[in-house]
């Protein structure tokens, strides 16, 4: 990740000879990113849990009055109206702080309150706090809308929708999983690599394009986000679709696709005819071929970036 800076301090690439950071500093940093990436796990594992009611088994054990387990079908009920109003409630909140809090405006304000290098990490806490709100919150809606009684079909929607999830962190892992998650510029801190040094919150654009890259390799070669494609995945494959998970998994997609057109505008603010070519020869969600000769290295050279470099990267880094 790399930062701009009206300080007169050195910018990413730059020396910073005999400049450390504070050992209390790194300390703090370092607890803290942990403690926010292993707070992920946790959320995801629970998530998966959540959307395909596996915890049903333990709910309804010895263990169900111990454990803090809840699925999107188990829970308080509340009369249809209310539980819409409230599901809906949760749900804005949930796109809300997806949708606000990447926005450049808030990474300037939050940046004035939190260093550079926690700025990810801080996101994730405010992410694991909304998902954690609506899922305790949410209130089943049982009626069912679906449901398909032959085993060997529900072993294979269960398996579809764990497969959904795989491709989600398979794909993240493919594109900078450490820097989506905080743990990159964490360390970068800790290494005291020059840019950390940066306490303006004057962010450069070079700053929104770190975190979250866009691919030329491997799943993001046969669709621009592979990541969403497995939500939705995730979200939709079902052997009993209720009412309450129907909810659910519409206001998600739509949301998804929402956010994949603004995401893209930003993408082409950003980079241009760089990014157009990418799209022109990519499919926006469900993975297809893609050519083996395109306007890939094209496109690198477009950028003032050299074609070996954009070879063994392949990527142009974004943030989302």
């Amino acid at each position: 990740m790399t930062t701009g800076s009206d300080t007169g301090q050195e910018q990413a690439g730059g020396g910073q000879s005999g400049q450390e950071h504070s050992r209390s500093a790194k300390i703090v940093a370092f607890f803290y990113g942990a403690a926010v990436y292993i707070g992920v796990w946790a959320i995801l594992l629970y998530v998966v849990g959540f959307f395909g009611n596996f915890f049903g088994p333990l709910i309804n054990s010895e263990w169900g009055d111990v454990l803090p387990l809840k699925s999107i079908d188990m829970g308080q009920e509340e009369p249809f109206l209310t539980a819409f109003i409230i599901n809906l409630l949760l749900i804005a909140v949930l796109g809300l702080q997806h949708s606000v809090m990447p926005r450049k405006f808030f990474k300037r304000a939050i940046t004035r309150i939190v260093p550079v290098h926690l700025e990810r990490s801080t996101y994730i806490i405010f992410a694991i706090a909304a998902l954690s709100l609506l899922m305790w919150q949410w209130r089943p809606m049982p009626a069912v809308v679906w449901h398909v009684e032959t085993e060997w079909l529900r072993w294979a929607l269960n398996g579809l929708a764990i497969a959904g999830w795989i491709t989600v962190l398979v794909a993240t892992f493919q594109v900078g999983h450490w820097g989506i998650f905080g743990v990159a510029q964490v360390v970068d801190f800790i290494e005291d690599k020059p840019y950390s040094f940066d306490k303006s919150h004057n962010l450069s654009d070079e700053f929104f394009k770190a975190g979250w890259p866009v691919a030329y390799k491997r799943l993001w070669r046969y669709s621009r986000h592979p990541d969403f494609f497995g939500f939705i995945v995730a979200f939709w494959a079902t052997p009993t679709m209720t009412v309450g998970h129907l909810m659910l998994a519409l206001g998600l997609t739509t949301y998804i696709m929402i956010g994949v057109f603004l995401l893209e505008r930003n993408f082409k603010e950003l980079y241009g005819r760089v990014y157009e070519n990418y799209v022109a020869t990519r499919s926006k969600l469900i993975p297809w071929f893609a050519p083996e000769a395109g306007p890939d290295t094209a496109a690198a050279d477009a950028a003032g970036r050299p074609r070996d470099e954009a070879a063994k990267a392949g990527t142009l880094g974004v943030s989302r």
